[in-house]
């Protein structure tokens, strides 16, 4: 028995690309990764003061170079690249926060916490 495209599970990519991969839910997800990689220049362009637009073209420009790009293994590549960007900035920030001794992730009003808790 054998599941079928559209029945595979989430995550899951046919010929198992992406499916033993952390990130798998982004590699499989291109708009959600790509968005995801526009709201960190977003976030990055209002912290350290940069020009936002300078900051989303820098997202944007590979995106659109290889819009066209129809290897398989090619495509996979490039969206592990910009899932390890994602993760290399995560990282920075936790690294970052640990030598600090300050908490690692902090709510917009300035309390750490617990996210399902709402920082209380």
């Amino acid at each position: 028995f054998a599941l079928s495209h559209d029945r595979l599970p989430r995550g899951a990519a046919p010929g198992g690309m992406a499916g033993s991969h952390p990130a798998a839910f982004l590699l499989e997800n291109p708009t959600k990764l790509y968005r995801d990689c526009l709201r960190l220049a977003d976030f990055l362009a209002k912290k350290q003061g940069f020009p936002r637009e300078a900051l989303r073209a820098q997202v944007t420009a590979p995106w659109r170079r290889n819009q066209h790009e129809t290897d398989p293994e090619t495509i996979m590549r490039q969206r592990e690249a910009a899932v390890r960007g994602l993760s290399n900035y995560m990282m920075y920030e936790a690294s970052k926060g640990a030598m600090d001794g300050a908490p690692t992730f902090v709510s917009e009003d300035g309390e750490a916490g617990d996210k399902d808790e709402g920082g209380k």
